[in-house]
């Protein structure tokens, strides 16, 4: 739920909350002065009636009931109640208060009854609600309408700056702009912001410029080394030094290839490939596998294959290295005789290969450095990569193993 969307929910039902218990206590109020306001008139009658009588004159009020009596009659209390009469005319009931007190007046006792009719309290609460109805939906109504636009024009720096957030890279080359306001809370908020994303910047071309020198200054003497053992094994070497020297021109080929491995990895974290275009990645598969069909040939392998058409934006160069990591995952781990299958529609790529279970836990396999088996001349960052590239264009990647086969499918 939205900021302002619960902002007002709240709000209309703390409206709904207080009108509630004000009608509540607004009903139980008026019906406390009422009932006072009636009993003091119906008291007032009973003087008159008595001073009436005390006169001499004869008593022929409407709801008016005299009992005359000895002195028992002083010992009844005063009775202040409603209750109901049937009214013939209207055929049904309705409500009345009534007083009784008793009286000595001149030398007799006396107990008088005097009546009013009233409109009764369920019809006194029917009128209450339905006013008070259509005044708390009118105030709840334009209440929260108010509060809601309100907010969002109080609120609507914050949304434009977390927008502008959310599209914000410190790769990119213009600088966060954030929309001013005049809400304290706010400013001191977008202060931190632009702080936060200078720093993030500075930091990240740090980073940059440190991959970049690091990757340059060690392949310079990797070339070096590699050279140099070529160089070496040219020349009469026993066995036991010819097996060192194939050990280091080895270690060096793979410190080589970890080397840009992991520039590639910093690269497409930092979103550094910004070259996308269309491509058919049909065409892109077919191309590298004929690349290494010598290869696959080499293990005796079959390949089946299923390509359909697929038109994707993207770089050309991160396609490529996608292809040729699934293609040679699928190679390396393949069994000699084994089966390579490749599918590809318009939906989804997926490569599956014969072979054993994972020797590791399967939340492993696209980690940096993850090898299913060792002695294999992978970095251990082939499947990284490929998982990185997926994340970079929003595509899904997903593991599987079923009847002794593996397969890695990308979903478009």
């Amino acid at each position: 739920m939205r900021l302002l969307s619960k902002l007002s929910y709240y709000y209309f039902w703390l409206s709904v909350f207080v009108l509630g218990i004000t009608g509540v206590m607004l009903f139980l109020f008026l019906r406390h002065e009422v009932s006072k306001e009636i009993e003091e008139q119906l008291e007032l009658q009973t003087d008159m009636v008595a001073e009436e009588i005390r006169m001499g004159r004869n008593v022929n009020f409407p709801l008016v009931q005299i009992t005359a009596g000895d002195v028992q009659l002083m010992k009844l209390p005063k009775v202040f109640k409603d209750t109901l009469l049937y009214d013939r005319l209207q055929k049904e009931s309705e409500g009345y208060y009534y007083f009784a007190e008793s009286k000595k007046i001149n030398s007799g006792y006396y107990r008088i009854k005097v009546m009013t009719t009233y409109i009764g309290w369920n019809n006194y609460s029917r009128t209450i609600i339905y006013i008070f109805i259509c005044i708390a939906v009118m105030l709840i109504i334009l209440g929260t309408l108010v509060n809601y636009f309100i907010s969002s024009r109080i609120w609507k720096p914050f949304l434009i700056n977390l927008k502008r957030m959310k599209g914000y890279s410190v790769s990119s080359r213009e600088e966060l702009e954030l929309a001013r306001t005049d809400v304290k809370e706010f400013q001191e908020m977008n202060f931190v912001l632009a702080d936060l994303a200078a720093r993030g910047r500075r930091e990240y071309n740090a980073l940059k410029e440190f991959t970049e020198n690091a990757s340059h200054e060690i392949q310079t003497p990797l070339s070096i080394l590699r050279t140099r053992l070529e160089s070496i094994s040219q020349l009469p070497v026993n066995d036991d030094l010819a097996r060192l020297l194939n050990d280091a021109k080895q270690a060096v080929l793979r410190l080589n290839k970890v080397n840009k491995g992991l520039l590639l990895l910093a690269k497409l974290e930092n979103d550094a490939f910004t070259d996308k275009q269309s491509i058919l990645m049909d065409e892109v598969l077919r191309r590298n596998f004929e690349l290494m069909e010598d290869l696959f040939q080499t293990k005796a392998l079959k390949v089946t294959q299923a390509i359909q058409q697929k038109e994707v934006f993207v770089s050309s160069s991160l396609m490529e290295i996608l292809i040729s990591n699934l293609l040679s995952n699928a190679l390396s781990y393949c069994p000699a005789q084994g089966t390579v299958s490749i599918s590809l529609n318009p939906e989804s790529l997926e490569i599956g290969n014969d072979g054993p279970p994972l020797t590791f836990e399967e939340s492993k396999l696209f980690t940096r450095f993850g090898k299913g088996a060792p002695g294999l001349s992978g970095n251990g960052l082939g499947l990284s990569i490929v998982k990185q590239i997926c994340i970079s264009y929003q595509w899904t990647i997903a593991y599987r193993y079923a009847e002794n086969r593996h397969f890695f499918k990308i979903s478009f």
